[in-house]
Order: C-alpha cells, then sequence, then structure tokens
C-alpha cells in the first residue's frame, strides 16, 4: 500500500487516477463531516466536492503535506462553513426523512465496522442533533479515530477548546440517549 507521499509525488507527475486513489478512503467520512455541518445531501456534496477541487489544485501547485488527511478534512470543514454562511439556512432537512442521507450517514468505513450496528445508528442519530460545535469533534473522535490534537488541527482551533466542547457534546450526548430509554446501559456502564 502506497503512502500519502507516494500519491502525491504521482499526482504532481500528472496521475490523475493517484489522486482518485488518495481520497477514496477519506470521502466517506468527510461527507459525513460536511453532512453534519450543513444537514443537506445537495450541499455537502458541493462542499465535498469544493474540497477535493482545492486539494488537487493545491497538489498540483507543489504545497507540501505533512499529514493529508487532517489537511483535507480541514478543507472540508472549511469549505462546508462557507457553503452554510453562504446559504444563510440553520435547517436544510432532517436526516430522518431523507432516507438517501441517511444510508450515506450510516455507511460504514473501517472504523465503523467495529462498532455494533444497532448502537452505531442511534448514536449517529443523536450526534445529529447536538451543535456542529460539538458534534463534529465527536464525530471525528469516535468514527473517524482521530486524536484531539488532529481534530484541533482540522477545525483550527485550540487542543482545550475542542476537549472542553468534546465534553459538553458528551454530557449533552448522555442526557439525550437517557431521554430517549435507549442506551441506558451503555450510559450508565461508559459514563458517556
Amino acid at each position: 500500500m502506497k503512502t500519502e507521499q507516494e500519491y502525491i509525488k504521482q499526482i504532481k507527475r500528472g496521475d490523475q487516477e493517484a489522486f482518485s486513489l488518495l481520497v477514496k478512503p477519506l470521502l466517506p467520512a468527510a461527507y459525513k463531516t460536511a453532512f453534519l455541518i450543513l444537514k443537506s445531501k445537495e450541499h455537502a456534496e458541493d462542499a465535498l466536492q469544493n474540497a477535493l477541487e482545492g486539494a488537487f489544485l493545491s497538489i498540483i501547485k507543489n504545497k507540501d503535506f505533512t499529514n493529508f488527511k487532517a489537511w483535507f478534512y480541514s478543507l472540508v470543514y472549511s469549505r462546508s462553513i462557507d457553503l452554510y454562511r453562504k446559504n444563510n439556512r440553520h435547517t436544510l432537512m432532517d436526516v430522518d426523512e431523507n432516507s438517501e442521507a441517511q444510508l450515506k450517514l450510516m455507511s460504514e468505513s473501517a472504523q465503523q465496522v467495529a462498532i455494533q450496528k444497532e448502537n452505531k445508528n442511534e448514536m449517529l442519530y443523536h450526534i445529529t442533533k447536538l451543535t456542529e460545535e460539538q458534534s463534529v469533534p465527536l464525530f471525528l473522535h469516535y468514527y473517524e479515530d482521530m486524536s484531539v490534537k488532529e481534530i484541533s488541527l482540522v477545525l483550527n482551533e485550540n487542543i482545550n477548546t475542542i476537549k472542553t466542547r468534546m465534553k459538553r457534546g458528551k454530557q449533552k450526548l448522555a442526557r439525550l440517549m437517557k431521554e430517549s430509554n435507549s442506551f441506558l446501559q451503555e450510559v450508565k456502564t461508559n459514563e458517556i
């Protein structure tokens, strides 16, 4: 398996397939991140497309990357925020009413396979009910296995700010799960 740097070198030499191979494993999580912010399938796809174009152009222009994955998620996040501000909408659609968005939100990445399916669906449902400041760091940490430091780089925030947002998000998540009478045992056992 090739490393990020090997793919980037190939892309700079004109190998367009290398770009596809570089970003393909990142797309499901990038889409979910955009969807958590924008709450719209179409807008999430637009933000992701903008991020892909920006990533390709940055590679072609010889930008140096120490951690492409974190940089790409940061790009997706900023493109999603830009689109959110441009549209200035708070709620574009409810995930429950859009089966296609639900399927994409719940599509399995390598990290999600290990999580029990019924817990994953309910947890994602509750995470989407949190504020963007709380949902994005929790999603990146628990579903994409990113460290707090990586999340702080992606979101361009202080590490302590991310820790605080995650703590508050976990507390609110625990309340939401208690209220739904689901996950009650996990909340007590794991102190989520």
